[in-house]
């Protein structure tokens, strides 16, 4: 968790949550401010990257879904209409779990040195569900 650094981790837009286990950082996710890469989902986007959770708690403590669910409302104050992510593929059913569509416009996306991923998205705002799916 402590190596995911992305280039807008400074910006002022930028949301990072964490998730505590006492003073044990057990999970992680930023938000930035992103558009959608694709056309047909329109609207203000941010992107999800960096979600990681301590491999402890992985699949057992809802610690990534408490994640999302803290940061929906606070998304939504600022005006985001939807959320996106590129996914690792065996996350893709985590999200899916958690309301995301995936975006099968996209196909397989594969990301240099990192691997195979799906897009998936969010919709914070009412008319940006099933587009593209």
């Amino acid at each position: 968790m402590e190596s995911a650094l992305f280039a807008g981790d400074e910006a002022q837009m930028t949301l990072h949550l964490a998730a505590f286990a006492g003073e044990e950082v057990v999970g992680v996710a930023s938000f930035y401010e992103e558009p959608f890469p694709w056309e047909d989902i329109k609207g203000y986007a941010y992107r999800l990257r960096g979600m990681a959770t301590a491999p402890a708690y992985q699949r057992k403590a809802g610690i990534g879904t408490q994640i999302l669910r803290a940061a929906w409302p606070l998304l939504r104050e600022r005006g985001v209409s939807v959320v996106w992510c590129y996914a690792r593929l065996e996350a893709v059913p985590f999200y899916e779990k958690n309301g995301f569509y995936r975006y099968k416009s996209a196909g397989i996306v594969e990301i240099p040195e990192v691997g195979a991923h799906e897009v998936c998205y969010y919709p914070l705002a009412k008319g940006t569900d099933r587009m593209g799916a």
